[in-house]
């Protein structure tokens, strides 16, 4: 056990109560559905299961709220929480001092604000799910949807290799069978069969790349390992081992997050996996992705991203801004081709996987790395919210149609013209399109990338985001296609039935939000440059070794 780090504790379980929360309940749902359940009809018990998965979201969503309220106040009016809880409360906080389990999980804020971005997108999950009928196996689903949710949590919260990797695990295993669960349709084993190949080859990368780092710093917490990095002073040059561990992470990584060229699963696992479950993977995994790269690359292997002060010398900066430019180009050109809705958003996820690598890149040459790393987080926020919404048009077209092309949406602003408003809107923010929460994310990204100070990283940035803006460009030709079905083609034939409130609520109410936080983006902005700060920030921990 590191040295300045507080030994277990039980009030550590506190810490993490809304994941502890979700795993308890998953069992509850699947004890509910193998009895009191059972007895009901099928309607009615696909139903009862997804309302009674969404209790647990919201006790889960009441424990984070109230240790955000306990985090505040202990920073703001520490003798109030000893006034009500006790001088013990204020002893542990202070003990733990933001790090629990022997300093391998973070708490804090930074941590509750996460797990309410978690939990509210899961909720819309949850409900959209409830739209149509694509499994028997009602428990089992929501089960494995609320533990993949504990898995991105502890993902966003970990300050350890081991313990990142576990949660990662954790979190794709049961998207790998969440994938393959529309039995009835071939293409959805097949989609899992096909991820679960791809994800278990990038977690043996990732895996050999961490037991590297081990054997090279001697340590596998981030902050440890950024110290160790800076205290040798070697670099990457003449590195092999390193060389290796750092391209063996970033392929890892780089699947996880849907980037080229590590990408090759994401269009048949999103074209094949039931649409609320490619939501997910498009939306919490993407933000639980990007959160773990961000601190493992930015805080612990910060050291190694120029070292040579050459962004294309030795040092992973260059080689994220190579992987950038092919996700921003490759997935914005293949999706120009695409006639398949979910198929579509997927390769938009490879090229918005791009935009969101220009901020972790920015983060790490930044004088400011809250501010850029804090740009990123508002950026990959609201990119969750806008394809959490995008997902519910196609669980609309599979529960109609039974396919989710484009044309299926033809015509579909003369008979539900809000919700075609609210699809436009939402198909807006992902090309760009201001004043909607999705020009902002780009724009703040983009800017952090300019502000770098005059050296080669500023010269690569540069060019990165001009192949961004060149991108955004090209992106907007196949979200207007979408347009373009609604609001200037014939109606489709049968059309599709009116949308219930599973499907019409999670796209109302994405497209508000991403209409508001736009227009006042910057408090969610400050939030996300406060959650930034202690993800680039030293941790309690003094010595490079366990």
């Amino acid at each position: 056990m590191p040295p300045n780090v507080a030994p277990l504790d039980l009030r550590d379980f506190l810490c993490v109560a809304p994941a502890v929360v979700l795993a308890f309940w998953g069992l509850v749902v699947v004890g509910l559905d193998l009895g009191r359940f059972r007895r009901l009809e099928t309607e009615a018990r696909r139903l009862a299961c997804g309302r009674a998965t969404l209790v647990g979201v919201g006790l889960a969503l009441g424990s984070a709220l109230a240790l955000a309220w306990i985090d505040a106040t202990a920073q703001t009016d520490a003798p109030r929480l000893v006034a009500l809880f006790g001088d013990s409360l204020g002893e542990y906080l202070a003990r733990t001092d933001g790090l629990v389990f022997f300093g391998t999980v973070a708490r804090g804020l930074a941590v509750d604000a996460l797990n309410v971005v978690f939990l509210g997108l899961l909720a819309m999950v949850v409900w959209m799910s409830t739209a149509y009928r694509f499994t028997d196996d009602q428990g089992e689903y929501y089960a494995l949807m609320l533990w993949a949710t504990v898995g991105m949590m502890l993902m966003a919260a970990a300050e350890e290799l081991a313990t990142l990797f576990v949660a990662l695990e954790t979190t794709t295993l049961c998207l790998y069978l969440a994938t393959a669960f529309e039995r009835s349709r071939r293409r959805s084993p097949e989609a899992g069969l096909k991820f679960f190949v791809y994800g278990s080859v990038s977690s043996a990368l990732f895996l050999y790349g961490l037991s590297l780092v081990y054997g090279l710093t001697g340590t596998t917490y981030f902050d440890a390992i950024g110290r160790a990095l800076r205290d040798g002073g070697e670099g990457l040059a003449g590195n092999l081992a390193g060389v290796a561990a750092l391209l063996l992470m970033l392929a890892g990584f780089g699947f996880k997050v849907s980037a080229a060229p590590f990408h090759q699963w994401a269009p048949d696992a999103y074209e094949g996996a039931p649409a609320p479950v490619a939501a997910w993977i498009a939306s919490g995994s993407k933000v639980a992705g990007f959160v773990a790269m961000l601190k493992v690359f930015a805080h612990a292997l910060g050291p190694w991203s120029h070292p040579s002060a050459s962004v294309m010398g030795p040092g992973w900066l260059g080689v994220v801004a190579v992987v950038a430019t092919a996700s921003m180009t490759y997935g914005n050109f293949a999706a120009l081709v695409q006639t398949d809705y979910k198929r579509m958003l997927a390769y938009s996820s490879i090229a918005h996987a791009g935009y969101l690598l220009v901020g972790v890149a920015a983060a790490s040459v930044s004088a400011d790395g809250a501010a850029s790393a804090g740009a990123m987080l508002y950026y990959l926020i609201v990119y969750a919210l806008a394809n959490v919404g995008a997902f519910a048009a196609a669980v609309w077209l599979a529960r109609d149609k039974g396919t989710e092309a484009i044309a299926d949406l033809n015509g579909l602003a003369g008979r539900s013209p809000l919700l075609a408003l609210a699809i436009a809107v939402l198909m807006l923010s992902l090309v760009g399109v201001p004043p909607f929460a999705g020009f902002f994310g780009k724009l703040y990204v983009f800017m952090e990338a300019l502000r770098q100070g005059p050296s080669d990283a500023r010269i690569v940035l540069t060019w990165l985001v001009a192949v961004g803006l060149f991108n955004s460009v090209v992106s907007a030709f196949y979200y207007f296609r979408v347009m373009k079905a609604m609001y200037l083609r014939e109606p489709s034939d049968p059309p599709l039935r009116p949308a219930r409130s599973a499907i019409a609520l999670p796209i109302a109410a994405t497209a508000a939000l991403v209409t508001v936080l736009g227009v006042a983006s910057e408090p969610l902005v400050d939030v996300c440059r406060s959650i930034a700060v202690p993800m680039l920030t030293a941790s309690p921990l003094e010595s490079p070794t366990d």
